[in-house]
This record gives C-alpha cells, structure tokens and sequence, in this order.
C-alpha cells in the first residue's frame, strides 16, 4: 500500500513539475501542445495584426486560393519580384511565347517558387539560360498545398502558350493537402491562414471545400472571436480529437503532443497508401496531369523535392520512406521526376559540405542547378 501511494505521489509531483517548469505558455522545447486553438504559438499573435493591414509586401490574402501573390510588386529584401501575369520575375513575360520561344509554366510551394534565394538562383532562371529560346515561367507560391497550386495553375496557367507544365510537390506537402487552417498542420508556423482543400466523393472524383472566408477582415474576427476551429472543422483532417484533460495534466499534454507531432510524420503518411493524405494527393496530382494534356500541354511532369531534412535523416542513411509513392506514381503511369535521388547524389559527392545544396530550409543555387539539369535531361529523354 505504502508503495502504491508513493508512486502516486511521484506522479503527481512529477505532473506538478511538468506544468512548472517543462510547459511554458502551452509549449514544450518550442512546440505548441494540444489542445490546438486558432492560435498555436507566439509570432501568430505577433504578426495578428498585420492581416488587417494594406498589403506592402508580395503576398495577398485570395478568397479562394487562401493567399497568392500581387501582381507587379517586389518584396522589400529585393529578393524576388512578381510581373504582371503573376509570375516570378525580375523580366516581364507576355501572355504568349515570342515566335520561336518554347515556354514551360512550373506550379507548386516555397521549393518550386525559390524561397531565401534570388531568382537566378532558381532552377527555372538557370533552366532558361541552359537552353536557347526557352522560357520557363515560375507560378509557386510559398507556403502552398498541391491543392493551392492545382486551383492557381487553373486560374493562371491556361492560355500562355506552354508546351510543357510542371508541378513540384515536396514530400511534406502530403500533410497540407488535408489541412484548412495552417497552423493545424504546421504549429509553429508565422502564417494564420485558411486554405482550400480537396475531398474525394463516392467515386473517388475530387470534391473542392472552399477557402471559408471572403476578407482578411473576417479571417481576423474570427481568429479573435475563437470561432474560427468552428468554420473549418469539416475536413479538417489534422483538427484532431478533443484533450479534456489536456490544460489539466502536463503528462497526458506531453502524451497527446507526441501523438499529435508523429502523426504529422511524413514518412509515415507516404507509407499509409489507404490514408485520406496519400489518397487526395495522389487524385490532385493525376488531375493536374489529365487537366493540363486536356489545354494541349504535351507534357506535364511531376517534380519531387526532398527537404534537407529527408535528404540528412532518410535519403543519406539509405532508409527512403517515398518508395510507396514513387511506385504509386508508376502504376497510375504518371510522368515525374525523382529529384531526391540526384540531389542524394551530389551530396555524397560534396561530403561534408553536403548542406550547400540548401539555403536555409531550402534549395540553394547549387541545389537549384541540380534541379535544372535533371529537368532538361527528363525533358529531352520525352522527346522535347
């Protein structure tokens, strides 16, 4: 008896403990613990005023996309300008290709558009300066699911005359393309934003769920009125279930938020191939390859991109967790471009300075080359 109460005693000490010392302001080491609410950490409340502000930078809150950029504006860092057609600059692109010009138009989040690195640093500026009387045209948008871009690449990407369409997918990008609201999905995010998404119907056809607000001022209400959770809880797959006792016990806050991060895993979401995320990700991306042959694109190839940390963690160690969707991929018979493996490749060759692929959380001008050179080698391997 004497014993049992003791380690009652020790738990509930060490619970006490645990609220004290290891949670603050509802985070461990950084990381929000559930339950989530429409405000998971810090610099969302920092940066809450600003969604009511005139926009002054690129981006610009969109009733269906969720966000997008504004045509014709430069960020204040001078690191990427936006033209006329929406597209990254620094040089304006017309509607059309120039006579004798070959255009290829490239969708999808921060990996394709270029994020932390100027634009001659992207692949698609080093493409076009590897082959003559190319254009290739840069339609990603930070922060975007797959879903975003597929909605963008209808709106901008028909009618510009390309021969070839590209969608770039990084391996996280599985986890956004069930989620509505962003910092759901990624927690520690600055952005406060709701999204659209797609689900599938009784045939497996995708069904649009609209982006929930019509103005950056109703997104901010109901932020501040907490009724946001309540406006995206349809579909919203990382929502998760209710914690009573969560704000109680530091432990059982400790247990769910394990729950919580492991299952936002990526490598475990591409290995679950009867999973709402593998399914609705693969459907966006079959769809965006049947869309874009139905305009008269003649080819529409799927590009993958590693994150630094799949490249450290899974693709040097030899232990890829992607190997159910590239078969996947093979099966469906969808065009794409493996670019874990090339990347994998010269990190190897670099050793030690294997991290100058990256910049920051993204691809570097070195990394951005070996991109550009595996495009044009796909490209010319499909009869370009």
């Amino acid at each position: 008896m004497r014993g049992a109460l003791a380690l009652c005693l020790s738990v509930v000490l060490a619970d006490v403990a645990g609220s004290l010392f290891l949670i603050r302001d509802g985070m461990f080491l950084d990381r929000p613990l559930p339950p989530f609410g429409a405000l998971t950490h810090p610099r969302q409340r920092e940066k809450l005023a600003s969604v009511l502000e005139a926009p002054r930078d690129t981006g610009v809150f969109d009733p269906e996309l969720g966000w997008t950029w504004r045509p014709s504006t430069a960020s204040p860092d001078g690191l990427s300008c936006i033209d006329a057609l929406g597209a990254r600059g620094p040089r304006e692109y017309e509607t059309r290709p120039p006579a004798g010009t070959r255009r290829i138009v490239t969708f999808g989040d921060s990996f394709t558009f270029g994020d932390e690195v100027p634009v001659e640093a992207s692949f698609q500026w080093q493409l076009e300066h590897l082959e003559p009387g190319l254009e290739v045209l840069n339609f990603g948008v930070s922060g975007y699911g797959t879903d975003q871009a597929l909605l963008r690449y209808r709106r901008v990407g028909r009618g510009l005359g390309a021969e070839a369409a590209c969608m770039g997918i990084l391996l996280e990008n599985i986890g956004r393309n069930v989620n509505r609201y962003r910092p759901l999905w990624n927690t520690r995010t600055g952005i406060c934003s709701t999204k659209p998404r797609f689900v599938l119907d009784a045939r497996g056809e995708l069904e649009l769920v609209p982006q929930p607000f019509a103005s950056r001022a109703q997104l901010h209400e109901a932020i501040l009125d907490d009724t946001l959770l309540a406006r995206v809880a349809e579909h919203e797959y990382w929502l998760g279930p209710s914690v009573p006792t969560g704000k109680v016990s530091s432990i059982a806050r400790l247990l769910f938020g394990w729950m919580a991060y492991r299952a936002r895993t990526p490598a475990l979401l591409w290995q679950e191939p009867t999973g709402e995320p593998f399914r609705v990700t693969l459907a966006i991306l079959e769809t965006f390859q049947r869309e874009a042959r139905q305009d008269g694109v003649r080819l529409a190839p799927i590009l993958i991109f590693p994150a630094k940390e799949d490249l450290e963690r899974y693709a040097l160690p030899g232990k890829p967790y992607w190997d159910t969707f590239l078969a996947e991929l093979e099966r469906r018979g969808l065009a794409h471009l493996d670019l874990i493996a090339p990347l994998t490749a010269r990190a190897r060759e670099l050793g030690s300075n294997w991290p100058s692929l990256y910049c920051g959380g993204h691809l570097s001008s070195v990394g951005n080359a070996v991109v550009a050179h595996e495009l044009q080698a796909w490209l010319q391997r499909n009869s370009w």
